[in-house]
């Protein structure tokens, strides 16, 4: 460190050096000796005009034209991968069908998991669950398949004045279909789902936690347009302002979510979920940050009868059930607390050798079977207690 100095002294002050030193590192690891005399380079990957110019000089290298609509798919997919990254995976494309199209977008994908994975700060969720999966919340869904329609169209969109969605937070009681909803939006959207862990930041060393969460938000935008979720949101930032060196790091991730939140201007859709809201702290909660905040509920009669439909149908056994009927047996069963009656009823036939499920072998099953409202009578109390206080959008 001492000989780096003075090198850097020697060359700002000798007349006669007339040099340049370059540091190259994938992280910004800067000695605080050494800051005065450092001046940081960002180098961004391709952006999409750039990505243009690698895959159409690929398609001249092999001789082949790339169809516009193929390139326009295949710069999608390839955002957020270096140009190294990039021109590998196009060799491996044209090794396997000798062309370059739009049906390599799935090989690229595969990789772009892979390099997610690797980075160790997000994750990339795999998901089939459409938006027709979900039971209820009417309200909700509405509002995702608006902001859905200005996604699909969003150069159309920010031409007539209207800003990329900014994102969702959706909170309430455990079991009722948020997490459902975050890969079922991700489907409605057609868009890559990456998982931000919160508790995965965290490092061992000064200042680690706050360039980990700084690499995943880079490489979420990096990868834009895509979906950003968050889940349970309230335990990511706990220990806020309770003092502690702990909280202090909490409390600086917190701030710099917070103006990545209010400034980004890349299209990171993202969905907050959490269960106790009144563990946020209230800067979250403000107009600004999320589009819009949804209160999920424990789902009512319609919404129980569709739940029902939805799991029996799923696995075949929609036939004679009486769903209606079941759905007024199951008065504060929460989305999850449904699909276990319907799994152990469906399981109970068959060790039965029953040839079919019936209604009332489902109403035996819930008679036997404790909701999430009844065995957290308390807590859910107090969760609904401060949902009314705070007045949040119903999802339903």
């Amino acid at each position: 460190m001492a000989r780096l100095k003075a090198l850097a002294q020697k060359i700002l002050h000798d007349r006669e050096t007339n040099a340049t030193v370059i540091f190259v590192s994938s992280q910004a690891c800067i000695p605080p000796e050494l800051e005065k005399f450092i001046t940081l380079f960002d180098l961004p990957l391709p952006d999409e005009k750039a990505i243009n110019v690698i895959i159409n000089q690929f398609g001249e290298k092999i001789g082949d034209t790339i169809d516009t609509k193929d390139l326009n798919d295949l710069t999608l997919a390839f955002r957020g991968l270096s140009e190294h990254e990039i021109t590998q995976l196009l060799y491996r494309s044209y090794q396997q069908n000798g062309q370059i199209n739009g049906n390599d977008v799935a090989l690229e994908l595969q990789e772009k998991e892979q390099i997610i994975k690797k980075s160790g700060i997000l994750d990339m969720i795999s998901t089939v669950e459409q938006f027709e999966n979900v039971g209820g919340l009417t309200q909700l869904k509405t509002w995702l398949k608006q902001k859905a329609h200005i996604l699909h169209n969003l150069n159309e969109a920010l031409a007539f004045g209207v800003e990329a969605p900014k994102g969702v937070m959706i909170v309430g009681m455990p079991g009722c279909g948020k997490s459902l909803t975050a890969k079922a939006t991700a489907s409605l959207f057609k868009l890559p789902l990456l998982r931000l862990d919160v508790g995965s930041l965290m490092g061992k060393y000064v200042g680690e936690s706050e360039s980990n969460m700084r690499r995943a938000l880079q490489l979420a935008e990096a990868v834009s347009p895509c979906v950003l979720w968050v889940d349970e949101l309230e335990k990511a930032f706990v220990g806020i302002g309770s003092g502690g060196a702990g909280s202090e790091v909490s409390t600086r991730l917190f701030g710099y979510f917070l103006t990545w939140m209010q400034d980004k201007t890349d299209a990171v859709f993202v969905l907050a979920t959490a269960n106790d809201i009144s563990a946020l702290p209230p800067e979250l909660l403000r107009k600004g940050r999320f589009d819009e905040i949804f209160y999920v509920d424990f789902p009512t009669r319609d919404e129980r009868e569709g739940i029902f439909k939805i799991h029996l149908q799923k696995r075949n056994q929609n036939a004679m059930i009486d769903a209606k009927k079941l759905a007024e047996n199951t008065d504060g069963f929460s989305g999850a607390d449904i699909e276990a009656v319907v799994k152990e009823a469906i399981e109970i036939a068959f060790v039965d050798n029953r040839a079919t499920l019936t209604t009332e072998s489902l109403i035996k099953v819930i008679d036997n079977t404790h909701p999430l409202k009844e065995i957290m009578k308390h807590k859910i109390k107090e969760y609904e207690d401060k949902f009314k206080d705070l007045k949040i959008k119903s999802a339903s």
